[in-house]
């Protein structure tokens, strides 16, 4: 038989994909040529985060991601993605000042950007604004664990949960997610028994992003995939290949070929007629 030809993927999707116990794949992607490439080959879901900005812009932390920067990732992604449900990133203190400005910044996400849905570093304390979103009807992609943006116990690039008090916090920022209305929560960089708590504890999906293999799905980010990026991959990321020693190659030849005059090349030039040339020549003097 023929394969069942693809679908956009959905939510209800995820949460089916959830309670059979299929795994959820996703990518961060943040250019259309990234998208294109990866929705041919088939992910459920692509995010759009502060690592793109940082990634590709050179910013040191996320706070300093802009939201009109991830609008610009979010447009490259949704223009030439079919298949795969996109998530917008809300940048810091664009969630945390008050209910209207939440569910604007939102809207204005997937209204403008063309995402499905927007995430959103969740804590108990913007749990109210975050359900203010959902009860807007803009579906959220939370994300819990590693936060470099508050100064608490999350603070910093460091492993998260690995008290009880800790972990227990973690916990209650998933509870008070799903409560708040959020379709998934991904975790990140906590240990993966906290990860299997929390899949086996929500009814909703847990992506892992560097924080083990019990999750219902896992995530990473393009850069670290492929090695592109100004800064240095962290350590629980995966690396499948390193296009910097390819693309320095390239750029090193290219350079060369154009100082010794080898490029561009003959087969690479284009001649006018010499007719055109020779009228040319004389309308000039």
């Amino acid at each position: 038989m023929p394969d069942a030809p693809r679908k956009k993927v959905s939510i209800e999707r995820l949460l089916t994909m959830k309670e059979r116990g299929d795994t959820i794949v996703a990518l961060g992607v943040y250019d259309s040529p990234m998208a294109a490439w990866a929705d041919s080959i088939g992910f459920e879901i692509f995010v759009i985060g502060n690592s793109g900005p940082m990634s590709l812009f050179g910013h040191q932390a996320a706070t300093t991601v802009r939201a009109d920067e991830l609008l610009f990732m979010t447009r490259a992604v949704s223009r030439v993605t079919r298949y795969a449900l996109i998530v917008a990133t809300m940048p810091y203190m664009s969630y945390a000042a008050s209910r209207e400005e939440s569910v604007r910044t939102a809207a204005w996400l997937v209204s403008e950007g063309g995402a499905d849905c927007v995430q959103c570093h969740g804590n108990l304390q913007t749990a109210e604004f975050i359900a203010a979103i959902t009860g807007a009807g803009v579906p959220v992609y939370a994300h819990l664990g590693l936060q470099s943006v508050r100064k608490t116990e999350q603070s910093g690039f460091g492993l998260k949960g690995r008290t009880a008090d800790a972990a227990k916090r973690i916990v209650d920022e998933a509870r008070a997610m799903v409560d708040a209305g959020a379709f998934a929560i991904m975790l990140e960089h906590v240990p993966v028994e906290l990860t299997r708590t929390i899949r086996e504890m929500v009814p909703v999906p847990v992506i892992s992003l560097g924080s083990g293999a019990d999750a219902d799905g896992v995530y990473l980010v393009s850069a670290d995939l492929i090695g592109y990026s100004v800064f240095r991959k962290p350590a629980t990321a995966g690396q499948f290949a390193d296009v910097k020693p390819v693309v320095e190659e390239a750029l090193k030849a290219y350079a060369s070929q154009v100082r010794s005059g080898e490029y561009p090349s003959e087969e690479q030039t284009k001649h006018m007629d010499p007719e055109a040339l020779e009228e040319l020549r004389k309308s000039i003097e």
